[in-house]
């Protein structure tokens, strides 16, 4: 005989007595009872829920929060980061992706007077096999991938997620990161997830890791570092923050590619010097908050020379050093000579770093610290650009007005305008910098923006 149904009801089968699908509504009746309409009602509330519960998630990582970073020797900027139970001083990084800590799995020299990630001490830490090599400029680091619950900033930060990918640093050799009081690299990369080519394992069948920001919801946050001995810097998110972006004193330029926070640089000239532009079809650059310096391609040793040898290294003629202009697509920036030019045991010296790297749009440059010490500059994912305020030695934006007098001055610059901007003597001082802690630019011989 044909089976019972799980309704009391004899199911209408094949010819083999198998089960045929029965329309909805018709299981819904048994016995005289229409169930159909409270199905369609639990549906409603669950899809209720859901809504409600995205709006809350949405309201947590949607408020305002501002993440003080230590200046440390003029060229390195630490924020707080919790991982597990345990708080961390790292960089936070424009130029990478993933969470990178060092851990109780290095050596003794790896860790020695720092404070560092122990997976022990986490109840929420997961461990997975994985293990990647990375090579940087300034040497190579093997790391072990888990995850645990992170935050950006302390205990009472409302930017957290649960459950995600970190690489701990099994062994390194980085002698800057054995001086050095940081204790891990945290990727602010703008994708949703590890792009090809930077994915560990890199086996295409593997599905690639969510990073930080999409796993936040955090689609803009700002980075501004303060002039100064020692002064802090300041990275923030939030409603303000998105606010403020939309303020029409700020400039926007988009991103290009897919991968870094990079953009188009067309042009660089160095006030009063006969130098050609390094840039004659184009470069790429990428502002990046873990470089320490401005690092510069091939093409740019022409300029650089012609300010090295302007340079006295007695410090006596900074008054007459260039300002660099570097126009990017849709904007004109400017760095005086504070940005470029650093002391060390008393004599100046230029603090540009080498780098030899294309990308898609040319050479690359990276626009490191001193670009964000005289620029608030707010990174958006949700618009692919990258919004930028001239800054005041406090950190705070100034919206250029023309016709104002002792702000700026405004220069023609194709269909639109910019500022040429009026530096303060203090911007013709050099940063106190020690040169042997300062973080390296990325090391690539191709990048793919």
């Amino acid at each position: 005989s044909s089976p019972a149904s799980p309704l009391g009801e004899t199911a209408p089968g094949s010819a083999g007595g198998g089960w045929v699908r029965q329309p909805i509504a018709a299981l819904m009746r048994p016995h005289g009872c229409d169930l159909l309409p409270w199905l369609l009602l639990a549906q409603a509330l669950a899809i209720v829920r859901s809504v409600s519960l995205r709006r809350a998630q949405s309201f947590l990582t949607n408020v305002d929060y501002q993440l003080k970073l230590k200046n440390v020797l003029g060229v390195q900027y630490h924020g707080t980061f919790k991982a597990g139970d345990q708080e961390l001083p790292v960089i936070y990084d424009t130029g990478s992706f993933e969470i990178v800590l060092l851990s109780k799995l290095c050596g003794d020299i790896c860790i020695k007077g720092k404070t560092v990630y122990d997976a022990n001490l986490s109840s929420s830490f997961v461990a997975s096999e994985d293990v990647m090599q990375v090579t940087y400029e300034s040497g190579s680091a093997t790391s072990k991938k888990g995850f645990d619950s992170v935050s950006i900033g302390g205990k009472d930060s409302p930017y957290t997620v649960k459950k995600m990918p970190l690489w701990q640093v099994v062994e390194h050799q980085i002698p800057v990161w054995n001086r050095a009081k940081f204790s891990g690299i945290i990727g602010l990369g703008h994708p949703k997830y590890m792009p090809e080519g930077f994915r560990h394992p890199p086996a295409k069948e593997t599905a690639p890791d969510q990073l930080l920001l999409p796993a936040m919801g955090i689609d803009m946050f700002s980075i501004c570092l303060e002039r100064g001995l020692l002064k802090p810097g300041w990275m923030a998110m939030g409603p303000k923050v998105q606010a403020l972006a939309k303020h029409p004193g700020f400039t926007s330029v988009p991103v290009v590619g897919d991968v870094h926070w990079g953009l188009r640089m067309l042009e660089v000239q160095a006030e009063g010097l006969n130098v050609s532009n390094p840039c004659p079809t184009g470069c790429g650059a990428i502002v990046d908050s873990g470089t320490s310096f401005i690092a510069v391609p091939p093409s740019a040793k022409p300029l650089t020379h012609a300010i090295e040898t302007k340079l006295k290294m007695d410090c006596s003629n900074l008054h007459e050093m260039p300002v660099l202009r570097i126009q990017l697509d849709g904007a004109v920036v400017e760095l005086p000579p504070m940005a470029y030019i650093i002391k060390v045991n008393g004599y100046c010296q230029t603090a540009f770093m080498d780098m030899d790297s294309m990308s898609q749009f040319g050479p690359v440059w990276i626009l490191g610290v001193p670009f964000l010490r005289y620029h608030y500059t707010v990174f958006d994912r949700q618009n692919m650009q990258i919004h930028f305020a001239r800054s005041t030695p406090a950190c705070e934006p100034i919206f250029d007005t023309p016709g104002v007098a002792g702000n700026s001055s405004f220069v023609a610059a194709g269909q639109g305008l910019y500022s040429r901007r009026v530096f303060a003597p203090e911007d013709y001082e050099p940063m106190e910098a020690d040169r042997n802690e300062a973080l390296p630019a990325p090391d690539s011989k191709t990048f793919v923006f």
